[in-house]
Protein backbone atom coordinates (compact mmCIF):
# COMPACT_ATOMS: atom_id res chain seq x y z
CA UNK A 1 0.00 0.00 0.00
CA UNK A 2 3.05 2.61 1.00
CA UNK A 3 4.45 1.40 -2.30
CA UNK A 4 1.31 2.22 -4.36
CA UNK A 5 1.34 5.13 -2.71
CA UNK A 6 4.88 6.50 -3.49
CA UNK A 7 4.06 5.49 -7.10
CA UNK A 8 1.29 7.67 -7.84
CA UNK A 9 2.83 10.71 -5.50
CA UNK A 10 5.79 10.38 -7.68
CA UNK A 11 3.47 10.31 -11.25
CA UNK A 12 1.71 13.72 -9.51
CA UNK A 13 5.03 15.21 -8.95
CA UNK A 14 5.80 14.38 -12.42
CA UNK A 15 2.21 15.17 -14.16
CA UNK A 16 2.42 18.44 -11.72
CA UNK A 17 5.78 19.26 -13.49
CA UNK A 18 4.57 18.65 -17.14
CA UNK A 19 1.86 20.91 -16.99
CA UNK A 20 3.92 23.99 -15.67
CA UNK A 21 6.59 23.51 -18.55
CA UNK A 22 3.32 23.33 -20.90
CA UNK A 23 1.90 26.29 -19.65
CA UNK A 24 5.37 28.26 -19.85
CA UNK A 25 6.09 27.17 -22.96
CA UNK A 26 2.32 27.54 -24.86
CA UNK A 27 2.11 31.28 -23.11
CA UNK A 28 5.98 32.06 -24.38
CA UNK A 29 5.58 31.32 -27.69
CA UNK A 30 1.77 31.22 -28.47
CA UNK A 31 0.33 33.63 -26.32
CA UNK A 32 -3.43 33.31 -25.44
CA UNK A 33 -4.86 31.16 -27.89
CA UNK A 34 -8.45 32.50 -27.20
CA UNK A 35 -7.93 35.40 -28.78
CA UNK A 36 -6.87 34.07 -32.35
CA UNK A 37 -7.79 31.52 -34.74
CA UNK A 38 -4.73 29.04 -34.80
CA UNK A 39 -3.95 27.33 -38.10
CA UNK A 40 -3.56 23.85 -36.30
CA UNK A 41 -7.40 25.28 -35.25
CA UNK A 42 -7.96 25.76 -38.71
CA UNK A 43 -6.59 22.07 -39.77
CA UNK A 44 -8.39 20.79 -36.03
CA UNK A 45 -12.18 22.74 -37.53
CA UNK A 46 -11.83 20.83 -40.79
CA UNK A 47 -12.13 17.69 -39.14
CA UNK A 48 -14.06 18.34 -36.35
CA UNK A 49 -16.01 22.21 -35.44
CA UNK A 50 -16.99 20.95 -32.15
CA UNK A 51 -14.20 19.58 -30.85
CA UNK A 52 -12.13 22.58 -31.90
CA UNK A 53 -14.78 24.91 -30.36
CA UNK A 54 -14.31 22.95 -26.78
CA UNK A 55 -10.78 23.31 -27.09
CA UNK A 56 -11.73 27.42 -27.21
CA UNK A 57 -13.81 27.41 -24.64
CA UNK A 58 -13.57 24.63 -21.77
CA UNK A 59 -10.97 24.01 -19.46
CA UNK A 60 -8.35 21.33 -20.70
CA UNK A 61 -8.13 18.44 -19.00
CA UNK A 62 -4.35 17.98 -17.53
CA UNK A 63 -4.01 13.89 -17.61
CA UNK A 64 -0.54 12.40 -17.23
CA UNK A 65 -1.05 10.67 -20.72
CA UNK A 66 -2.24 14.52 -22.64
CA UNK A 67 1.04 15.92 -21.33
CA UNK A 68 3.23 13.23 -22.21
CA UNK A 69 1.85 13.52 -25.78
CA UNK A 70 1.89 17.39 -25.66
CA UNK A 71 5.47 17.18 -24.58
CA UNK A 72 6.54 14.38 -26.72
CA UNK A 73 5.42 16.79 -29.92
CA UNK A 74 7.90 19.54 -28.03
CA UNK A 75 10.83 17.25 -27.81
CA UNK A 76 10.89 16.14 -30.95
CA UNK A 77 10.48 19.30 -32.52
CA UNK A 78 13.48 20.55 -30.51
CA UNK A 79 15.91 17.83 -31.27
CA UNK A 80 14.73 18.24 -35.07
CA UNK A 81 16.04 21.91 -34.36
CA UNK A 82 19.30 20.84 -33.08
CA UNK A 83 19.67 18.47 -35.89
CA UNK A 84 18.95 21.36 -38.55
CA UNK A 85 21.27 23.87 -36.07
CA UNK A 86 24.20 21.56 -36.34
CA UNK A 87 24.09 21.04 -40.25
CA UNK A 88 25.19 24.95 -40.42
CA UNK A 89 21.56 26.00 -41.87
CA UNK A 90 19.60 29.22 -41.96
CA UNK A 91 16.44 28.40 -39.88
CA UNK A 92 13.50 30.36 -38.17
CA UNK A 93 11.90 28.55 -35.86
CA UNK A 94 8.24 29.42 -34.91
CA UNK A 95 8.13 31.96 -37.41
CA UNK A 96 4.46 33.64 -36.59
CA UNK A 97 2.02 35.22 -38.85
CA UNK A 98 -0.73 37.91 -38.20
CA UNK A 99 -3.21 38.03 -40.24
CA UNK A 100 -6.88 39.43 -40.51
CA UNK A 101 -9.08 38.22 -42.84
CA UNK A 102 -12.50 39.21 -43.12
CA UNK A 103 -12.29 40.48 -39.09
CA UNK A 104 -11.04 37.60 -38.01
CA UNK A 105 -7.33 37.33 -36.07
CA UNK A 106 -5.25 34.52 -37.89
CA UNK A 107 -2.61 33.16 -36.57
CA UNK A 108 0.31 31.28 -38.08
CA UNK A 109 3.53 29.47 -35.92
CA UNK A 110 5.54 27.70 -38.68
CA UNK A 111 7.56 25.13 -37.17
CA UNK A 112 10.67 25.77 -39.19
CA UNK A 113 11.26 27.63 -42.04
CA UNK A 114 14.25 27.14 -44.11
CA UNK A 115 16.21 29.76 -45.98
CA UNK A 116 18.54 29.80 -48.63
CA UNK A 117 19.53 33.76 -50.48
CA UNK A 118 20.89 34.30 -53.79
CA UNK A 119 21.88 32.41 -56.07
CA UNK A 120 19.03 29.28 -54.82
CA UNK A 121 16.87 31.52 -53.70
CA UNK A 122 14.26 28.67 -51.77
CA UNK A 123 11.86 28.64 -49.11
CA UNK A 124 10.79 25.00 -47.46
CA UNK A 125 8.50 25.11 -44.39
CA UNK A 126 8.46 22.01 -42.22
CA UNK A 127 5.68 21.73 -40.03
CA UNK A 128 7.05 18.59 -37.23
CA UNK A 129 4.05 16.16 -36.11
CA UNK A 130 4.87 13.20 -33.09
CA UNK A 131 2.57 10.48 -33.48
CA UNK A 132 2.27 7.24 -31.88
CA UNK A 133 2.25 4.98 -35.24
CA UNK A 134 3.63 6.28 -38.78
CA UNK A 135 0.61 7.30 -40.55
CA UNK A 136 0.34 5.92 -44.16
CA UNK A 137 -1.28 9.19 -45.53
CA UNK A 138 -1.20 12.59 -43.87
CA UNK A 139 -3.97 13.59 -42.01
CA UNK A 140 -6.36 15.77 -43.19
CA UNK A 141 -6.11 18.43 -40.41
CA UNK A 142 -2.33 18.40 -41.03
CA UNK A 143 -2.22 19.07 -44.90
CA UNK A 144 -4.84 21.72 -44.32
CA UNK A 145 -2.75 23.59 -41.41
CA UNK A 146 0.55 23.24 -43.70
CA UNK A 147 -1.48 24.50 -46.79
CA UNK A 148 -2.80 27.04 -44.79
CA UNK A 149 0.80 27.99 -43.63
CA UNK A 150 2.54 27.96 -47.25
CA UNK A 151 -0.16 30.15 -48.67
CA UNK A 152 0.05 33.14 -45.75
CA UNK A 153 3.64 33.27 -45.80
CA UNK A 154 3.26 33.75 -49.88
CA UNK A 155 0.55 35.90 -49.97
CA UNK A 156 1.64 38.00 -46.39
CA UNK A 157 5.28 38.28 -47.63
CA UNK A 158 5.75 42.06 -48.41
CA UNK A 159 3.36 42.71 -45.62
CA UNK A 160 5.28 43.73 -41.84
CA UNK A 161 2.84 41.08 -40.37
CA UNK A 162 6.10 38.79 -39.13
CA UNK A 163 7.22 38.04 -36.00
CA UNK A 164 10.11 36.33 -34.38
CA UNK A 165 10.52 34.98 -30.94
CA UNK A 166 13.61 33.41 -29.18
CA UNK A 167 12.99 29.88 -27.23
CA UNK A 168 11.72 31.84 -23.81
CA UNK A 169 9.43 34.24 -25.67
CA UNK A 170 11.63 37.34 -26.12
CA UNK A 171 10.34 39.32 -29.16
CA UNK A 172 13.66 39.33 -31.14
CA UNK A 173 11.53 40.91 -34.28
CA UNK A 174 8.27 42.44 -35.03
CA UNK A 175 5.82 43.49 -37.46
CA UNK A 176 8.35 42.75 -40.21
CA UNK A 177 8.21 41.88 -43.94
CA UNK A 178 9.42 38.28 -44.80
CA UNK A 179 12.40 39.55 -46.73
CA UNK A 180 13.15 42.12 -43.84
CA UNK A 181 12.61 39.68 -40.80
CA UNK A 182 15.14 37.20 -43.27
CA UNK A 183 18.05 40.05 -43.62
CA UNK A 184 18.00 41.23 -39.94
CA UNK A 185 17.83 37.39 -38.46
CA UNK A 186 19.91 35.85 -41.14
CA UNK A 187 21.82 38.20 -42.86
CA UNK A 188 20.15 37.12 -46.09
CA UNK A 189 18.94 39.30 -49.08
CA UNK A 190 15.89 37.61 -50.30
CA UNK A 191 13.68 38.96 -53.59
CA UNK A 192 10.96 41.43 -52.85
CA UNK A 193 8.32 38.87 -54.37
CA UNK A 194 7.46 36.13 -53.42
CA UNK A 195 7.20 34.78 -56.93
CA UNK A 196 10.54 34.70 -57.44
CA UNK A 197 11.57 31.95 -55.10
CA UNK A 198 10.79 28.60 -54.64
CA UNK A 199 8.80 27.87 -51.92
CA UNK A 200 7.66 24.31 -51.23
CA UNK A 201 5.80 23.05 -47.54
CA UNK A 202 7.11 19.18 -45.95
CA UNK A 203 5.23 17.19 -43.38
CA UNK A 204 7.65 15.08 -41.32
CA UNK A 205 6.30 12.55 -39.14
CA UNK A 206 7.65 11.11 -36.11
CA UNK A 207 7.44 7.88 -33.97
CA UNK A 208 9.88 6.40 -31.26
CA UNK A 209 11.52 4.52 -33.73
CA UNK A 210 11.39 5.78 -37.66
CA UNK A 211 10.24 9.24 -39.74
CA UNK A 212 8.19 9.41 -42.56
CA UNK A 213 7.78 12.75 -44.79
CA UNK A 214 4.98 14.12 -46.88
CA UNK A 215 5.41 16.74 -49.63
CA UNK A 216 6.59 19.01 -51.03
CA UNK A 217 3.29 21.13 -51.25
CA UNK A 218 3.68 24.33 -53.08
CA UNK A 219 1.02 27.22 -52.74
CA UNK A 220 -2.65 26.53 -53.64
CA UNK A 221 -5.34 29.05 -53.73
CA UNK A 222 -8.49 26.75 -53.02
CA UNK A 223 -6.74 25.26 -49.78
CA UNK A 224 -5.48 28.64 -48.52
CA UNK A 225 -9.28 29.77 -49.44
CA UNK A 226 -10.46 26.94 -47.61
CA UNK A 227 -8.21 27.64 -44.58
CA UNK A 228 -9.57 30.96 -44.61
CA UNK A 229 -13.27 30.15 -44.65
CA UNK A 230 -12.94 27.44 -42.14
CA UNK A 231 -11.52 30.54 -39.85
CA UNK A 232 -14.33 32.75 -40.05
CA UNK A 233 -16.82 30.22 -39.36
CA UNK A 234 -14.71 29.08 -36.26
CA UNK A 235 -14.75 32.75 -34.97
CA UNK A 236 -18.04 33.02 -35.79
CA UNK A 237 -18.93 30.13 -33.78
CA UNK A 238 -16.29 31.33 -31.06
CA UNK A 239 -18.11 34.89 -31.19
CA UNK A 240 -21.81 33.02 -31.10
CA UNK A 241 -21.07 31.02 -28.18
CA UNK A 242 -19.02 33.71 -26.07
CA UNK A 243 -22.60 35.50 -26.46
CA UNK A 244 -24.67 32.83 -25.56
CA UNK A 245 -26.33 31.91 -28.40
CA UNK A 246 -24.50 28.82 -29.50
CA UNK A 247 -24.02 25.53 -27.51
CA UNK A 248 -21.59 23.02 -28.11
CA UNK A 249 -24.34 20.66 -28.65
CA UNK A 250 -25.44 22.82 -31.77
CA UNK A 251 -21.95 22.64 -33.26
CA UNK A 252 -21.53 19.82 -36.47
CA UNK A 253 -19.30 17.02 -35.05
CA UNK A 254 -17.15 14.70 -37.11
CA UNK A 255 -19.31 12.09 -38.69
CA UNK A 256 -18.95 8.55 -39.39
CA UNK A 257 -15.65 6.29 -37.97
CA UNK A 258 -13.41 9.17 -36.89
CA UNK A 259 -10.15 7.87 -34.94
CA UNK A 260 -10.00 11.55 -33.23
CA UNK A 261 -13.10 10.57 -31.12
CA UNK A 262 -11.18 8.52 -29.23
CA UNK A 263 -8.88 10.70 -27.88
CA UNK A 264 -11.21 13.80 -27.95
CA UNK A 265 -11.15 15.36 -24.43
CA UNK A 266 -14.53 16.53 -24.85
CA UNK A 267 -16.31 13.32 -26.21
CA UNK A 268 -18.36 12.76 -23.12
CA UNK A 269 -21.32 14.78 -24.29
CA UNK A 270 -21.38 14.98 -27.75
CA UNK A 271 -23.86 14.32 -29.57
CA UNK A 272 -22.14 11.90 -32.47
CA UNK A 273 -22.69 9.69 -29.63
CA UNK A 274 -26.48 9.03 -28.72
CA UNK A 275 -27.04 7.75 -24.84
CA UNK A 276 -28.63 4.24 -25.00
CA UNK A 277 -29.03 2.12 -22.53
CA UNK A 278 -27.10 2.61 -19.31
CA UNK A 279 -25.21 -1.18 -18.24
CA UNK A 280 -21.94 -0.46 -15.91
CA UNK A 281 -21.99 -4.32 -15.05
CA UNK A 282 -20.41 -4.19 -18.71
CA UNK A 283 -17.53 -1.79 -17.72
CA UNK A 284 -14.55 -4.26 -15.97
CA UNK A 285 -15.75 -6.50 -20.11
CA UNK A 286 -14.97 -3.66 -21.67
CA UNK A 287 -11.66 -2.54 -19.80
CA UNK A 288 -9.81 -6.02 -19.65
CA UNK A 289 -10.39 -5.97 -24.25
CA UNK A 290 -9.04 -2.38 -24.14
CA UNK A 291 -6.25 -4.70 -21.88
CA UNK A 292 -6.26 -7.11 -24.38
CA UNK A 293 -6.12 -5.12 -27.27
CA UNK A 294 -2.81 -3.11 -26.30
CA UNK A 295 -1.09 -6.34 -25.45
CA UNK A 296 -1.87 -7.19 -28.98
CA UNK A 297 0.11 -4.36 -30.26
CA UNK A 298 2.84 -4.41 -27.99
CA UNK A 299 3.42 -8.05 -29.10
CA UNK A 300 2.86 -7.34 -32.64
CA UNK A 301 5.70 -4.68 -32.23
CA UNK A 302 8.04 -7.28 -30.26
CA UNK A 303 7.49 -9.76 -32.90
CA UNK A 304 7.88 -7.52 -36.04
CA UNK A 305 11.57 -6.21 -33.73
CA UNK A 306 12.23 -9.90 -33.85
CA UNK A 307 11.93 -10.76 -37.26
CA UNK A 308 13.55 -8.00 -38.64
CA UNK A 309 17.22 -8.72 -36.20
CA UNK A 310 16.64 -12.43 -37.12
CA UNK A 311 16.45 -11.60 -41.02
CA UNK A 312 19.78 -9.66 -40.30
CA UNK A 313 21.16 -11.89 -38.85
CA UNK A 314 20.64 -14.55 -41.43
CA UNK A 315 21.26 -11.87 -44.27
CA UNK A 316 24.82 -11.46 -42.41
CA UNK A 317 25.63 -15.45 -42.71
CA UNK A 318 25.93 -15.40 -46.09
CA UNK A 319 23.79 -18.71 -46.72
CA UNK A 320 20.39 -18.77 -48.56
CA UNK A 321 19.85 -21.96 -46.52
CA UNK A 322 18.44 -22.50 -43.56
CA UNK A 323 19.99 -21.88 -40.07
CA UNK A 324 20.32 -24.47 -37.61
CA UNK A 325 19.77 -23.43 -33.95
CA UNK A 326 18.90 -26.73 -32.20
CA UNK A 327 15.08 -27.11 -31.65
CA UNK A 328 14.47 -24.54 -34.43
CA UNK A 329 15.66 -23.30 -37.82
CA UNK A 330 14.86 -19.83 -39.89
CA UNK A 331 15.38 -19.22 -43.12
CA UNK A 332 15.18 -15.42 -45.23
CA UNK A 333 13.43 -16.00 -48.28
CA UNK A 334 12.24 -13.18 -51.09
CA UNK A 335 8.29 -13.60 -51.58
CA UNK A 336 6.09 -11.78 -54.35
CA UNK A 337 4.07 -9.06 -53.52
CA UNK A 338 0.80 -9.34 -53.89
CA UNK A 339 -1.41 -8.83 -57.58
CA UNK A 340 -3.64 -6.63 -57.67
CA UNK A 341 -5.90 -4.28 -59.88
CA UNK A 342 -4.86 -0.54 -60.47
CA UNK A 343 -8.74 0.70 -61.50
CA UNK A 344 -7.45 3.96 -62.09
CA UNK A 345 -5.34 2.73 -64.89
CA UNK A 346 -7.84 0.24 -65.99
CA UNK A 347 -10.35 3.49 -66.34
CA UNK A 348 -7.72 5.14 -67.95
CA UNK A 349 -6.76 2.61 -70.09
CA UNK A 350 -10.62 1.86 -71.03
CA UNK A 351 -11.04 5.27 -71.68
CA UNK A 352 -8.44 5.53 -74.23
CA UNK A 353 -9.25 2.18 -76.04
CA UNK A 354 -12.72 3.03 -76.84
CA UNK A 355 -11.80 6.74 -77.74
CA UNK A 356 -9.71 5.30 -80.12
CA UNK A 357 -12.59 2.73 -81.49
CA UNK A 358 -15.18 5.48 -81.33
CA UNK A 359 -17.08 4.27 -78.55
CA UNK A 360 -16.81 7.18 -76.67
CA UNK A 361 -20.45 7.13 -75.43
CA UNK A 362 -19.73 3.98 -73.17
CA UNK A 363 -19.49 5.09 -69.24
CA UNK A 364 -16.28 3.41 -68.24
CA UNK A 365 -17.46 4.12 -64.70
CA UNK A 366 -20.76 2.17 -65.08
CA UNK A 367 -19.22 -0.40 -67.08
CA UNK A 368 -16.77 -0.90 -63.90
CA UNK A 369 -19.29 -0.40 -61.28
CA UNK A 370 -21.51 -3.17 -62.89
CA UNK A 371 -18.21 -5.34 -62.58
CA UNK A 372 -17.84 -5.11 -58.57
CA UNK A 373 -19.07 -7.13 -55.78
CA UNK A 374 -20.12 -6.21 -52.38
CA UNK A 375 -19.33 -8.27 -49.41
CA UNK A 376 -21.95 -10.13 -46.93
CA UNK A 377 -22.45 -7.52 -44.37
CA UNK A 378 -20.90 -8.18 -41.25
CA UNK A 379 -21.53 -7.28 -37.63
CA UNK A 380 -18.38 -4.97 -36.25
CA UNK A 381 -17.96 -3.62 -32.53
CA UNK A 382 -17.29 -0.21 -32.15
CA UNK A 383 -15.97 0.87 -28.74
CA UNK A 384 -14.40 4.64 -28.03
CA UNK A 385 -13.41 5.62 -24.36
CA UNK A 386 -15.83 8.55 -22.98
CA UNK A 387 -12.99 10.93 -21.58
Amino acid sequence: MEMTDRTEGLRALIRQGLQAVSQKSTTAQLGDRSTYVGMSDIGQHWECPRAVLARKVMPTPNSLERLLTLQRGHWFESGVGKALASLGLYVLPQLEINWQHQGVPIKAHLDFVLVWGAPVNAIRILEVKSTDKLPASPHDSHLLQLHGQIGLLAQAWDKPVFSLRAEDGTLLHEKMTFPQLCRAQLGLQLPKQAEKLSIEAWLLCLSMKDVTTFGPYTFNQAMLDTALDHAVQLWGDLTAHRAGNLSLSQVTCAQGFYPICSYCEYNGDCPKFPQGVHMPQWEPALEKLAALKEQRTALDSEIKEMETVLKLVHRQAGTRDWVDTGNYRFRMSVTAGRTTLDKDALREELTEIFHAEHLGDIDVNALLARCERTGSPFEKLSISPIN
